[in-house]
């Protein structure tokens, strides 16, 4: 083999390539140290994508739909209008719907607690009464059981709580500042999101450039494509998300209502704010909600428990795959298979990411099997187009 300079480069490269991965393998836990330190330093900026990602789908809906008479406009100053006034109304409607939770959700959710404290001696006395009646029927021997003093109960909690106090008061301290320095990147966040969102054009051109850049001109091409479906993916399966959230929570509403079960606003709330996680989010909000009816109507609650059960399977077998998958172009069954195996692989994060993954593993295995059949059969294709 002749040692020209092409292949000199090559040959360097690969060696150059061999020690970073050797030097990798070797320094496993240094590397996974090392990423840890920057995902935190960048965390701010991972958020603040996150967030432009998801309210660029009420930004591209503003412009596109609400106000697309502004960015046709043919004059300049209408056009220079239209992103700003879009702008100030995505993050109007954000922090409207964090408000409501904050106005609506969180003090019902104190008067619950509140509620619940009061009652919960009480009900756990009756529950043991209840218990022990239900037994004695089916003459099931009931001296295992044990005897449930109240005041002993709330004594043996004040003891625990003065026992641990020191490190009960260090973990809310803790607490308190993790909680603080997430908000602290929150609010960064937000504030680099409407600047990315402002820019987002400038920011993609940027970017493109960086691949033609550095890239062969075919690799740079594959690039662009799956960025494109990617982005198109994702976007599509967080409105079919909210929608599909949406259509759950005011089923459920309108359910309580019918059936005249108790909490039904904050209850339906929590249902369409946790049926945000695909498929297993309402399932959380159903058990918060049995849970808080549990306190006041035990009967009550077996039957919430019940509707919600029906409901979910309407929900997870003919809505959700409907919305969700017309929505990212996938079947209906493709869509309920990625979930589960996404929730099993990576928890909710993977139930999360499943769909869309879906979708472009899809469509890309679509395009490709149309290229390797237009490559197979091109006079077919000719003779089709003539027809």
């Amino acid at each position: 083999m002749k040692l020209d300079s092409k292949t000199t480069r090559k040959i360097l490269l690969i060696v150059f390539l061999s020690a970073i991965i050797f030097a990798l393998v070797f320094n496993f836990i240094g590397v996974l140290g090392f990423l840890s330190t920057l995902v935190g330093f960048i965390t701010p900026i991972i958020i603040a994508l996150c967030i432009a990602f998801v309210l660029n789908v009420f930004l591209t809906g503003f412009e596109t739909k609400v106000f697309k008479f502004l960015k046709n406009s043919k004059r300049k100053f209408l056009r220079k209008l239209c992103r700003p006034l879009c702008l100030v109304l995505t993050y109007l409607l954000a922090f409207g719907l964090l408000a409501l939770i904050v106005l609506v959700i969180i003090p019902d959710i104190s008067d619950t607690v509140a509620f619940i404290i009061d009652k919960l001696p009480a009900f756990i006395v009756d529950s043991r009464e209840w218990l022990v009646n239900t037994l004695q029927n089916f003459n099931i021997p009931t001296d295992e059981i044990p005897k449930i003093d109240v005041n002993t109960l709330m004594e043996t909690v004040k003891s625990i709580t003065s026992k641990y106090s020191n490190t009960i008061v260090n973990d809310a301290i803790n607490i308190t500042g993790s909680v603080l320095s997430v908000i602290s990147n929150i609010l960064f966040g937000v504030i680099v999101s409407i600047y990315i969102l402002a820019q987002k054009e400038k920011i993609g051109a940027f970017a493109k450039r960086v691949v033609d850049s550095f890239m062969p001109k075919t690799a740079a091409k594959v690039v662009h494509h799956i960025a494109k479906q990617t982005f198109t993916s994702f976007t599509k399966f967080i409105g079919g998300q909210f929608t599909e959230a949406i259509i759950l929570g005011v089923l459920c509403y309108i359910g309580m209502l019918i059936f005249r079960f108790p909490n039904a606003e904050i209850i339906s709330i929590i249902i369409c704010i946790t049926a945000l996680i695909p498929i297993v989010g309402a399932w959380v909000g159903a058990g918060v909600g049995a849970f808080l009816i549990l306190i006041t109507d035990p009967i009550k609650a077996l039957l919430f428990a019940l509707f919600l059960i029906i409901l979910q399977q309407l929900e997870g077998n003919l809505i959700y795959p409907k919305v969700v998958g017309k929505a990212v172009g996938l079947p209906g069954v493709i869509v309920i298979s990625a979930v589960l195996v996404g929730s099993n692989v990576g928890g909710v994060l993977g139930a999360l990411i499943a769909v869309p993954l879906s979708a472009i593993i899809y469509t890309l295995l679509k395009e490709l099997m149309d290229y390797i059949e237009k490559q197979k059969h091109p006079k077919e294709e000719i003779e089709t187009e003539t027809e």
